[in-house]
């Protein structure tokens, strides 16, 4: 728990995460509910949900944090919540754990932990599976417990659908080789249009579930790719600036000082 700070306002991330606490004092909190009362728990909360803590320095326990791309990579055709829908849950609740049971989970924990730290051979997959066992467990708690029929919402489904549809669009868009006339994947209105949304009902979705508008996302994708070909490839400034679909490499230029603070020359140099 020494990587952890001890005390967190509210605040939303993009991560999965799952936690066994032992023992300790303070709280950790999503939705409405939190761990104080229980001595052996396990909580997790899914991408933008809120969450906060004020935890005492003596708890003991493991967390993971992965994100849906980690699930996917191992060629998974579904997403994580169609797997395991009780991620969806607005107001997830902590889960007791007998003392038995939570011998077994802290034991998945270390072994995951073992793994993290040996950069041995297929690493990944094996973390991957044991990150599935603790989602099989942790789901196998969760519909054990009187409180999770009433915590299902079929709005945050549909939103968080809505949000990884135009993330996948996104990503995709960006694909090199593709011809834009009019509307151009740096545009709210282009995605709103391929998936029969109003761009204002678009961007309310999004920032409903990421704090953020639509725009804002469509950027950081932008400045991450940005970022990946100046450093990783020897393309010119004014080429990157056209696989990146920008109409003229200034405004590429004028976009990455705006985001970064320094021109994309100027960056690479660094």
């Amino acid at each position: 728990m020494k990587t952890v700070r001890p005390k967190m306002p509210p605040f939303k991330h993009e991560f999965y995460a799952i936690a066994l606490k032992l023992e300790g004092g303070g709280f950790a909190a999503t939705g409405s509910y939190d761990t104080k009362d229980t001595k052996a728990t396990i909580f997790f909360n899914s991408p933008y949900q809120i969450i906060h803590w004020d935890i005492a320095p003596n708890w003991k326990g493991y967390y993971i944090m992965f994100t849906e791309d980690f699930y996917r990579r191992a060629g998974q055709s579904k997403r994580i919540t169609e797997q395991y829908p009780f991620l969806l849950s607005d107001n997830t609740f902590p889960l007791s754990v007998a003392p038995d049971q939570a011998e077994l989970f802290y034991k998945t924990f270390t072994d995951i932990y073992f793994e993290h730290q040996s950069r041995l051979p297929h690493q990944e997959d094996i973390i991957f599976h044991y990150v599935n066992i603790l989602l099989l467990k942790t789901a196998r708690l969760y519909y054990q417990h009187p409180k999770s029929e009433s915590y299902t919402t079929q709005q945050r489904d549909s939103d968080l659908s809505t949000v990884s549809q135009f993330k996948t669009l996104v990503e995709t868009s960006f694909y090199p080789h593709q011809v834009y006339q009019q509307l151009t994947p740096h545009q709210v209105q282009f995605y709103a249009e391929k998936m029969n949304l109003h761009p204002n009902h678009l961007n309310a979705v999004v920032k409903r579930i990421t704090d953020s508008p639509a725009s804002k996302l469509i950027q950081q994708h932008v400045l991450s790719l940005a970022k990946s070909k100046l450093q990783s490839t020897d393309a010119s400034v004014k080429e990157v600036a056209y696989e990146l679909y920008f109409s003229y490499p200034n405004h590429f230029s004028t976009f990455f000082k705006k985001q970064t603070g320094m021109t994309p020359a100027a960056f690479r140099k660094q």
